[in-house]
């Protein structure tokens, strides 16, 4: 029991140590994989509630090309029937960090968006912990004060968006909404005239909510900060967690940590921990695992995880500070209805990202199946499969990749006809689709290429021409090289020219080299520069990479392909963003093979 404690504590203290040494947007994917043993673990015990719900909870989700910016209309409704609380609960399973479940008074919300049905996010309100630092020292509350008011203190212990409006930055507008009157409403009456009891004071206290708390999952929050309501900031960051918590131990060893604290450790199995019986209090996995690791002699600060979660206080009325601090006995409301805070949602943030990110159009509800991360209990439950493609944003333009895996059989550049294991992406764009093959040729070769064989002029020029060629790359191991040349159209044929920096630059509008490190540590220089070429080709633009990657390499044939035809042949084409990895796509291996 105590090596499996080390080993389990072990696995996410080398994602949480890595991650402090990483800029922010790498250091919250490494977070991420500290979550996600968690994670996996739930999924593995929704398997069978997912095999049977997931077909029709997919369809509240919406296609990227369901959502019109400007006619986004959210309505909020509480969690009433047990078809909403399961959509709530496949809501939360999308996310990559396991959500909490809440302490005493919980309410759980929808966000729909009226003008189509589909869901756009959820909330849950619940009772915050009762003593946290940074809240506590923000408020300027004493001990006394903080245990009378309290009760007018929620938490938002699960908030966020859904796809595809998390790419419209819905989630400040489900932030927004824990304020709106609607949410206040429904607590004040929900909990009216209930008992409630701290150390002892139980009587009827006042449930509305006068501050909303909430804290972020992957420390420093992009999504609470700068969410604002006609030019006032409604969330304000107060500080940090000091990073205990028990999300390190995973809830089976949380079980088996239990079972061995009330038959190994308890002379009475149901003698209480610390202060609380089993099960009771929001602090009660933290005296089992306590009791637990100094049975097996594991130091106490194992519950220091590290992962320090950025605290923000949202008022939900005037004198708020005042009133929880006892120095005055009434607050004013904000008037925040639930139709004006749609209204600055889409003026303020959705319509002017859908201009500068339209990629959330290419956004597939099809891609939020999660059967298809547990393709090991399929055989056994029956579960359809589906893609677990990754994803890159390119603005006007998506790459889906890792689609599919495929035996074909074509002519590689050397021109002898063979057979080949073809890695499948999609290029989508809004007048195109063109499949994206890397290819691993049976005579050693490999080579990226497109295909559409239904794609009008000038695209269906590109049709399974214009290859791009990998190659080992020689000087370095295990990595892979491909040269870097954009397309020109000739009369009725296209042809590849070597590319330069400021040509590269002038199609795309960006650094590809920055961008190729930034996405996939690809290496951008010239072949003298990088592999010490001393040849005629010396001076051609080429990538290193590492050699199982498969995202750089549709990445590039994307942007020098026909993206870039496109631009040259019409300057009004739409320049393509700076590739972002909106998710990981699934190693070659992890796909199951199409003869």
């Amino acid at each position: 029991m105590r090596q499996q404690v080390l080993t389990e504590l072990q696995a996410v203290s080398g994602s949480v140590e890595l991650a402090s040494k990483l800029n922010p947007a790498d250091a919250k994917e490494q977070l991420r994989k500290a979550h996600a043993a968690q994670r996996a673990a739930r999924l593995a015990d929704s398997a069978a509630w997912l095999s049977t719900h997931e077909a029709t909870l997919l369809d509240h989700f919406a296609d990227g090309s369901e959502v019109v910016p400007s006619l986004i209309d959210p309505m909020v409704t509480p969690v009433r029937t047990p078809q909403d609380a399961d959509l709530f609960r496949f809501a939360t399973l999308q996310w990559s960090v396991p959500v909490s479940s809440g302490y005493g008074r919980r309410t759980r919300f929808l966000i729909r968006d009226r003008h189509n049905g589909k869901l756009m996010g959820i909330f849950a309100l619940g009772d915050p912990v009762i003593a946290q630092g940074a809240r506590d020292t923000a408020i300027g509350w004493d001990k006394a004060n903080r245990n009378a008011k309290l009760y007018n203190v929620y938490d938002a212990f699960v908030l966020g968006a859904v796809e595809p409006y998390r790419q419209l930055l819905a989630g400040k507008l489900a932030a927004l909404l824990t304020l709106s009157n609607e949410v206040r409403d429904f607590l004040s009456e929900k909990y009216a005239n209930n008992k409630v009891g701290i150390h002892g004071d139980e009587r009827v206290k006042d449930p509305t909510p006068v501050l909303i708390t909430t804290s972020s999952a992957l420390g420093r929050s992009s999504v609470y900060n700068r969410v604002t309501y006609d030019g006032s900031v409604m969330l304000h960051s107060v500080g940090f967690t000091k990073g205990f918590g028990h999300f390190q131990f995973s809830d089976q060893l949380f079980g088996q940590l239990l079972d061995f604290v009330r038959q190994d450790v308890l002379a009475d199995p149901t003698a209480k921990v610390g202060s609380s019986k089993y099960g009771s209090g929001p602090n009660w996995r933290f005296r089992v695992i306590r009791t637990a690791l100094k049975a097996l002699d594991i130091p106490d600060d194992a519950l220091n995880h590290n992962v320090k979660r950025e605290v923000f206080l949202a008022p939900t009325a005037v004198g708020w500070d005042e009133y929880l601090r006892g120095e005055r006995s009434d607050y004013v409301p904000y008037d925040l209805p639930v139709e004006k805070i749609g209204q600055y949602y889409r003026d303020r943030w959705a319509v002017g990202r859908a201009e500068r990110r339209p990629g959330y159009q290419f956004w597939r509800k099809e891609e939020g199946r999660l059967t298809t991360h547990l393709a090991d209990r399929q055989l056994v439950l029956g579960m359809p499969s589906g893609p677990v493609y990754g994803r890159v944003d390119l603005g006007s333009y998506s790459l889906a990749v890792g689609t599919a895996k495929r035996r074909i059989t074509g002519r590689p550049s050397s021109g002898a006809k063979t057979q080949g294991t073809a890695f499948l992406s999609r290029l989508e764009g809004a007048s195109f689709d063109i499949t994206v093959a890397d290819v691993q040729w049976d005579s050693g070769e490999r080579e990226v290429f497109g295909y559409d064989p239904g794609a009008t002029k000038p695209l269906s020029l590109l049709h399974e021409r214009a290859p791009i060629s990998v190659s080992p790359s020689g000087r370095f191991r295990n990595m892979s090289v491909l040269d870097l040349s954009v397309v020109r159209r000739r009369g009725t044929d296209v042809s590849a020219v070597p590319a330069t920096p400021d040509s590269l630059a002038d199609v795309l509008g960006f650094d590809l080299g920055t961008a190729l490190d930034s996405l996939a540590e690809g290496i951008v220089g010239t072949r003298a520069r990088l592999l010490k070429d001393k040849g005629p080709t010396g001076e051609q633009m080429c990538v290193v990479f590492d050699e199982t990657d498969h995202v750089l390499p549709a990445v590039v044939w994307a942007l020098t392909r026909p993206i870039s035809l496109l631009r040259a042949i019409n300057p009004d084409e739409p320049r393509p963003a700076t590739p972002a990895l909106q998710r990981r796509p699934p190693r070659s291996d992890e796909l199951i093979l199409d003869e």
